[in-house]
C-alpha cells in the first residue's frame, strides 16, 4: 500500500453495542474497495479484522484490529473495535487515535445499552460522526422506526442521507437523499428512484435540506426563497456541519448483502475530517516528529508489536526516535502496514496515518519523538477495573512462568491489573469483566503455556475483641535432662479500629528476665497470625505481659515463646471475640429509572447508602457495603441494568461482621482448614 498525505487519510473508529455488525460492515468495506478478493463471515470465523482465535470461538471481537481500505484515492484506516463492555478498552485506544467515528446500529434492536457507551466515548475526544444502521434485510428490522429513536435520543442533529429501498427480505438497495439517487442491486451506478420509496425520498430529504440550511446563512437565504439548491451546495454545507459536529448523518446498510457501502465508503471521505485536519496534538508539536503508541500485541512469529499513529512529522524506517516517557533511544528496523493479522512492510509511515512497528520497547501510551526539546502526547485514560478474580498456578511448572507470562499480558491490555494480595496470599487479576478475565486466563495458557484456575477472591477477614481479658501462657515440660519452663501472664484489651497490634511490657522486679521478653512477643504475634475464632490473623489489639515466672534451668527463649502463646490464645478467647470484614466505598452510576432496583439490591447486600445525586438522566448512588457482597457485582449490575450501570469501588474501613453472616463465614473457613491439612 503506498503512503498517503494526511489529506487523504481518514482514521475512523467503528463503535457499536455487541452485535449490530461492525466487522461484517468492515468486511463489506474492504471487498468493495477491493482490498479483499473474498468476502469472509464473523458465523465462519474467516473475517479480515476476527483473526485472533478468542474472536473466532465466540463470533465476536474482543481486540481492536485495524483495516485500511483505499476509496477514491484516498486511505481509510478502519479501526474495528468490540462491542462488549468487557472489552472496552479497546474502544479507548480506538476512539484516541481516529479522528470521527462511525456508530453501528442494529436495524432491528436500534440504539442500545453500548451506543450509549461509545457515544459518551466519542463526545469526551469531540469526534464527528456518522451513523450506519445495519442488517435492514433481517426480520423486524426498520430504518423509520430506528431513525426516530435516534432523533429522539441523540436529537435532531440526527438526519438522514440514505434510506433503504424494501423491507426484510426484499430490502434491494439504497437511495441517497442529497442527489436523489437509487443505489440497487442489480444496478452498479446510481439508478431513479423507484416509485414505492418516492414519497418517503421527498419527504425525508426535505428533512435533511432543512437541516443543512438551518446552518448556513446562504443556504437558509436561498431555501426560504424557495430557490432550487444545488446538490454541490448541500454537499458542501453537509460536510462543514458534520466536520463541526452539528449534523450526524444516519446511512442504511445491510454489510452481510453489500446494500449501501460504497455509500458509507462515499459518507466517509467526503464528510468526516481527514487526518490533516488539525489536532491539539499537531499544533502542540509543531513540525517535530510526535507518534502516539496505542496498542501493544504479542505476535507469535514477530514478537512485541507496537501500533502507532503518528500525529506530527514522518517516521521512517531503519531510523532512530526518543521514548519521552522511557527518556531512552528506540530504534525503528522495520514498519509495516497491517489489515487483520496481514503485514505489508513500508518504508515510512507518513503525518496522521497509523501503522504498525515491531519489536518496540515502547509502551501502550508512550511518544515516539524527538531527542531535542521532546513532545509527550496525552496518554490514553482506560476505564477502572470492575471486577477481580484469584488466579492460581495448575502445575509447579506454571508457576515457574506465571510472572513473565502475567506480564505479558497487561503489556498487551493495559485494563488488566495484577497484585498480590498479602492478607489472603492469592494473587488477584482484575479487569472490566467476567468474560474480560477468562479470555486474559485462555490467553495465557495459549501464548504462553501458563495454566491457571480462576476463583473469586478471598475476602481477608480480621478477627478482634470487644473487651478486656486476661490469662496465663503456661508451658512446662519435663522429659529428663533439661525441662521447658515458661510462665507469663498477659491482659488484652481492644483498641481504636485500625490501630493494629501493641505489646506493653509491663514487667517489674525480674519475674520474667529480660532476655525472654522479646520472645514472649513472638509468641503472641504468631498467634495473632492465627485467630482462635476462624483462622484470620488478628487485629486492633493491645497485649500487656504482667507477670510470669521461670526456672534458673529450665527456662528458654523457646518455652516463653510457646507460653507467650499459650497465654495469647486463652485470654482471646474470654475477650469476647468478633469478625471483622472488609467494607468498600462504592460509587454506583446508573440511568434514573434504574434507580429504585439499585438501592433495592445494595439494601440486601447489607448496604448504608450515604445519598443520591441526579444529573442529566442519571443518578449516582454513595453507599458503604462488605467487600464479600461486591464480588461478583460488576456481572449483577450489567444484568440489572440492562449494561447500562457503571460503578467503582475503592477500601474503607473494616467492622463487625453481623453475627447471623459470621457464623456462616466461621462455619466454611474451619472446613477449609480441614480440607488443607488433609
Amino acid at each position: 500500500m503506498k503512503p498517503y498525505d494526511a489529506e487523504h487519510v481518514f482514521n475512523v473508529a467503528l463503535v457499536s453495542h455487541g452485535g449490530a455488525g461492525k466487522t461484517s460492515l468492515v468486511e463489506a468495506i474492504l471487498f468493495r474497495s477491493g482490498a479483499i478478493t473474498r468476502l469472509g463471515s464473523v458465523e465462519e470465523g474467516n473475517t479480515t479484522s476476527d483473526f485472533d482465535p478468542d474472536e473466532i470461538k465466540r463470533g465476536m471481537s474482543v481486540s481492536l484490529a485495524l483495516a485500511p481500505a483505499e476509496w477514491k484515492s484516498s486511505k481509510v484506516n478502519l479501526l474495528d473495535t468490540p462491542g462488549y463492555a468487557d472489552f472496552f478498552g479497546e474502544v479507548v485506544e480506538a476512539v484516541r487515535v481516529a479522528d470521527a467515528g462511525i456508530v453501528v446500529v442494529d436495524g432491528v434492536s436500534g440504539a442500545q445499552v453500548g451506543t450509549e457507551q461509545v457515544w459518551r466515548a466519542l463526545d469526551e475526544r469531540s469526534l464527528p460522526r456518522i451513523i450506519v444502521v445495519n442488517k435492514l434485510d433481517r426480520e423486524n428490522s426498520d430504518y423509520d422506526r430506528v431513525l426516530g429513536q435516534l432523533r429522539e435520543r441523540y436529537g435532531k442533529q440526527v438526519v438522514p442521507l440514505t434510506i433503504p429501498v424494501g423491507r426484510e427480505s426484499s430490502f434491494q438497495g439504497v437511495v441517497d437523499l442529497l442527489g436523489r439517487t437509487a443505489y440497487l442491486a442489480d444496478e452498479k451506478d446510481g439508478a431513479d428512484v423507484p416509485g414505492e420509496v418516492a414519497d418517503a425520498v421527498d419527504s425525508y430529504r426535505e428533512m435533511l435540506v432543512e437541516a443543512i440550511c438551518e446552518l448556513d446563512d446562504d443556504l437558509i437565504n436561498l431555501y426560504l426563497e424557495g430557490e432550487d439548491l444545488p446538490t454541490e451546495s448541500l454537499q458542501a454545507g453537509l460536510a462543514t456541519a458534520v466536520r463541526e459536529g452539528s449534523l450526524i448523518p444516519v446511512l442504511a446498510t445491510s454489510a452481510t448483502r453489500q446494500f449501501g457501502v460504497d455509500c458509507v465508503l462515499d459518507a466517509i471521505v467526503n464528510l468526516l475530517p481527514s487526518a490533516a485536519a488539525g489536532t491539539k496534538e499537531a499544533a502542540a508539536a509543531n513540525g517535530k516528529l510526535a507518534a502516539l503508541a496505542f496498542k501493544t500485541i504479542a505476535d507469535p512469529y514477530i514478537g512485541r508489536m507496537t501500533f502507532v499513529r503518528v500525529f506530527s512529522g514522518t517516521l521512517t524506517g531503519d531510523s532512530h526516535v526518543w521514548n519521552a516517557a522511557k527518556s531512552r533511544d528506540e530504534r525503528l528496523t522495520q514498519l509495516m502496514f497491517m489489515r487483520g493479522k496481514n503485514q505489508e512492510p513500508t518504508p515510512r509511515i507518513g503525518l496522521g496515518d497509523i501503522g504498525v512497528i515491531p519489536k518496540l520497547e515502547a509502551s501502550t501510551g508512550d511518544t515516539l519523538t524527538v531527542r531535542e526539546d521532546p513532545v509527550v502526547l496525552e496518554r490514553l485514560t482506560f476505564p477502572d477495573t470492575a471486577y477481580s478474580a484469584s488466579i492460581h498456578p495448575k502445575t509447579r511448572n506454571d508457576v515457574d512462568k506465571l510472572s513473565q507470562g502475567l506480564s505479558r499480558i497487561i503489556e498487551e491490555d493495559p485494563t488488566l491489573t495484577v497484585h498480590r494480595d498479602d492478607s489472603t496470599g492469592e494473587t488477584i487479576m482484575s479487569g472490566l469483566g467476567e468474560s474480560h478475565i477468562q479470555i486474559a486466563a485462555e490467553r495465557l495458557a495459549r501464548k504462553y503455556g501458563v495454566n491457571v484456575d480462576i476463583g473469586l477472591p478471598k475476602v481477608a477477614y480480621r478477627e478482634t475483641i470487644t473487651m478486656p481479658a486476661k490469662a496465663e501462657g503456661r508451658h512446662v515440660r519435663q522429659s529428663g535432662g533439661h525441662g521447658q519452663y515458661g510462665v507469663c501472664n498477659l491482659e488484652l484489651e481492644p483498641v481504636e479500629r485500625s490501630s493494629g497490634f501493641e505489646f506493653v511490657d509491663k514487667i517489674v522486679g525480674g519475674v520474667v528476665p529480660r532476655q525472654f521478653i522479646p520472645a514472649v512477643e513472638k509468641g503472641v504475634r504468631e498467634a495473632l497470625d492465627r485467630g482462635t475464632l476462624a483462622g484470620f490473623p488478628v487485629v486492633d489489639v493491645r497485649v500487656s505481659l504482667v507477670f510470669g515466672k521461670y526456672h534458673p534451668v529450665d527456662s528458654s527463649e523457646a518455652a516463653f515463646k510457646m507460653a507467650g502463646s499459650i497465654g495469647f490464645r486463652n485470654a482471646f478467647a474470654d475477650a469476647k471475640p468478633v469478625l471483622l470484614e472488609p467494607v468498600m466505598q462504592v460509587s454506583v452510576t446508573v440511568p434514573d429509572e434504574f434507580t429504585g432496583d439499585v438501592i433495592g439490591d445494595l439494601n440486601g447486600k447489607r448496604a448504608r447508602v450515604q445519598g443520591m445525586n441526579p444529573a442529566g438522566g442519571y443518578t449516582t448512588v454513595e453507599a458503604q457495603v462488605p467487600q464479600s457482597e461486591m464480588l461478583r457485582y460488576a456481572t449483577e449490575l450489567r444484568s440489572m441494568t440492562q449494561g447500562r450501570g457503571i460503578f467503582t469501588m475503592r477500601y474503607s474501613h473494616y467492622e463487625e461482621v453481623p453475627a447471623h453472616a459470621a457464623q456462616k463465614v466461621i462455619e466454611e473457613r474451619k472446613k477449609e482448614l480441614v480440607e488443607a491439612r488433609a
